[in-house]
């Protein structure tokens, strides 16, 4: 049933070639006419712009097909309608269209259209490092913002967040990440949204990732997908850095060669020995023994022993090769991981989640032995 009393809900923000950004508006209610002073809500606050003009598309063509358009004085609900102004840029689909008349309080039109907004405050907050998230209602957006920080173990920071289109300033905006060194977060979560071709392009030329979906999970698996492949990427690359830590005892009566290589039976007694960790002795002024380059259980190669595992294990040393054991060092002598302050980081940044408590106090532990700061 028609009431006197504006209804108006923003359906789309986008720009129009001769127009400029326009709104598209469902008038439910009451009357909207050209030269009205209408309020609108953005993420920056209440936007005010005179209509400039009301635009219906012909008989028979959506509001969204290219054509040419309806002028109107004035419109009455229920209609969709076009309208053009000034500063419609960051309007916010989903959100009230409020007119503010000759009699009313402009302040007090502004509080009510940002007042769904306002209530959202809290939940909208972002963080200095982390993905844009762009929806296509401010209830979409909630509900996306509560996923990702509440629903996503663990959760995905947010710094960045819009309602509506995706243009070639968000991506500009996004892309400070790659700056500021955590370039997995130079990526837009699009749901239930359009991206324009030109913010597209320059996505590829900022190193810019968007992703676009229309239901909520989707959109995390395709999130997650990438940053398993850039954790797994990083970790390869890492690998050469980061050293395990580990404490071995070499067992005497499993010696298979004394000279490079090396080849002994050891028992992990603390950590973890992986293929390629660099082993010393500290009691014997740092004596650099080799890098362990198999580790062999039970007539089977393995890349890790943990501890409490006894292991054979082939030691080279390329700088030393007539290091031999029984002559400079023997089974009185425990070998230690190689640890380095570059080789620590490379661990808390890409392995973090490979070591268990007790590794991390080992680490702790051979940094003092070794002088680590």
């Amino acid at each position: 049933m028609f009431c006197a009393n504006l209804q108006a809900t923003v359906l789309e923000v986008k720009a129009i070639d001769g127009l400029g950004m326009t709104v598209d508006v469902l008038v439910l209610n009451g009357y909207v006419k050209e030269g009205d002073t209408a309020i609108f809500c953005s993420l920056d606050g209440p936007v005010v712009t005179e209509i400039r003009g009301l635009l219906t598309p012909p008989p028979s063509r959506e509001m969204r097909v290219k054509s040419d358009y309806i002028h109107h004085k004035q419109v009455k609900g229920a209609l969709g309608v076009k309208i053009i102004g000034n500063g419609l840029d960051k309007v916010m689909a989903g959100t009230p269209m409020m007119i503010c008349g000759e009699y009313d309080e402009e302040e007090d039109i502004k509080e009510e259209v940002m007042s769904d907004l306002s209530k959202l405050t809290n939940k909208l907050n972002t963080d200095s490092k982390g993905v844009m998230v762009q929806a296509s209602t401010l209830g979409a957006l909630e509900a996306l913002l509560q996923f990702l920080r509440e629903d996503t173990k663990p959760p995905i920071p947010v710094s960045a967040i819009g309602i509506g289109t995706i243009h070639k300033r968000d991506v500009t905006k996004i892309s400070i990440m790659n700056e500021r060194g955590v370039s997995e977060y130079a990526t837009i979560l699009a749901f239930d949204v359009k991206v324009e071709p030109d913010a597209r392009d320059h996505a590829r030329e900022m190193g810019v990732r968007i992703f676009t979906a229309d239901i909520i999970y989707h959109l995390f698996d395709q999130f997650t997908r990438f940053m398993e492949e850039l954790s797994e990427t990083r970790r390869e690359e890492a690998a050469a850095i980061a050293v395990f830590p580990s404490i071995c005892r070499i067992l005497p009566q499993h010696i298979f060669n004394q000279k490079d290589p090396i080849i002994v039976g050891i028992e992990v007694a603390e950590g973890i020995l992986k293929i390629g960790t660099p082993l010393c002795i500290p009691a014997l002024e740092g004596l650099y023994i080799g890098k362990v380059t198999s580790i062999e259980m039970n007539g089977k190669q393995q890349d890790t022993a943990r501890k409490g595992a006894s292991v054979a294990v082939k030691i080279e040393n390329e700088h030393n090769p007539t290091l031999t054991y029984g002559r400079q060092f023997d089974s009185t002598n425990s070998l230690y991981s190689q640890v380095t302050r570059a080789s620590i980081d490379a661990l808390k940044t890409n392995f973090k989640d490979k070591l268990e408590n007790e590794d991390w106090r080992l680490v702790v532990k051979l940094k003092k032995v070794f002088g680590i700061i």
